[in-house]
């Protein structure tokens, strides 16, 4: 058997990135010295021990000198390879999401329930991955640690992802995956409320698991899922539909009261009305130069829209800059970008 050459899989195996092993029937597969050996080992033992101790008892209330015993080194030797007790959850906590991406098929490759299904799947069977986050929205509210930016990437990957798969806007594409993250992750997340909420029940986790699945399923059918994004040629899969509803053709002097309310303006015609007072008098309409007409307002409020996105976008680099942090901004545009978003625009900068 062929020992795997990718860095990732190699560091939880235990071995030296780019580096090969011996096998079980004594080849030599690699060169690879006995202090380096023993080493990764001792890293390995302390991640282990440190996932278990973190996952039970939070980042408050884990034990280094505990980590240190079931390891099997002196508590030391944590300090002098991780530094800190924060900076060795933070690398719990990006290792044990690595492995969950090595087991669950991301959202784009398959369909809303499955997805949710397998979400839930892993989440009941590795319940340390739910814990650990858990621990750190207690100990840290939303101030979310990463480890060379591995973290920031992934979301942005995952978010540009549900945006192109579902045909939405940038603030619905977050709110889509929170609900499908919700969907698979509350029940296990507090067993107390699910144990209240459905008796004998809940210990029936593969009926939890299929309703949750065919829930997805259904809700992505429904035609008032959310905003369509503007998507020229293309038609997603599993994208939600929104019903249009049908503009009056009777009255010429209707006013738009959902378009008064954004612009502050009262008594603002309708387009229909607009093109239909520049006609001549006496002659029809065009169909055709209202639909042009509105083109051309389209356009240009997205011009509009994406002169002031970049201006955001340099305040919020500017700001960045000068010592505010991505979290803090991301706070303060909430409601406007997704946090993603705001990384990746600090990033273009």
């Amino acid at each position: 058997m062929t020992a795997s050459t990718n860095p990732r899989t190699a560091a939880r195996r235990g071995d030296a990135p780019g580096q090969l092993r011996r096998d079980d029937s004594g080849d030599q597969r690699g060169d690879i010295p006995k202090q380096t050996q023993r080493s990764d080992a001792t890293r390995q033992a302390l991640l282990r021990a440190a996932r278990d101790e973190f996952a039970e008892y939070g980042l408050a209330g884990a034990r280094v000198d505990r980590i240190a015993d079931t390891a099997g080194v002196n508590k030391e030797r944590i300090y002098g390879l991780f530094g800190s007790k924060d900076k060795l959850f933070d690398v719990i906590l990006i290792d044990t999401m690595r492995e969950f991406l090595d087991v669950v098929q991301p959202l784009a490759e398959t369909e809303p329930g499955e997805y949710v299904a397998k979400l839930f799947d892993y989440h009941r069977d590795h319940p340390q991955l739910l814990r650990l986050l858990l621990w750190e929205g207690l100990h840290r509210g939303a101030d979310a640690h990463d480890v060379d930016g591995w973290r920031a990437e992934h979301y942005v990957r995952k978010f540009d992802r549900a945006q192109e798969q579902f045909g939405v806007d940038e603030q619905y594409a977050g709110r889509l995956l929170l609900a499908f993250c919700g969907l698979a992750n509350w029940s296990l997340a507090v067993p107390q409320t699910t144990r209240l909420l459905l008796g004998a029940a809940a210990d029936d986790t593969d009926a939890t698991r299929d309703f949750m699945r065919q829930f997805a399923r259904a809700a992505m059918q429904n035609e008032l899922i959310g905003p369509r994004r503007a998507m020229a040629g293309s038609s997603p899969a599993c994208a939600p539909t929104v019903t249009t509803p049908a503009i009056d053709t009777v009255s010429t002097d209707q006013t738009t009261p959902a378009v008064n309310a954004l612009t502050g303006k009262s008594g603002r015609p309708t387009p229909t009305a607009t093109a239909r007072s520049a006609a001549p008098e006496g002659a029809a309409a065009d169909p055709s130069t209202a639909v042009d007409a509105a083109a051309q307002r389209l356009r240009d409020a997205q011009a509009v829209a994406d002169a002031a996105r970049d201006e955001l976008g340099a305040a919020l680099r500017a700001a960045h800059a000068g010592g505010t942090s991505a979290n803090q901004l991301a706070r303060q545009v909430n409601g406007t970008l997704s946090r993603p978003v705001v990384l990746r625009l600090l990033s273009d900068g």
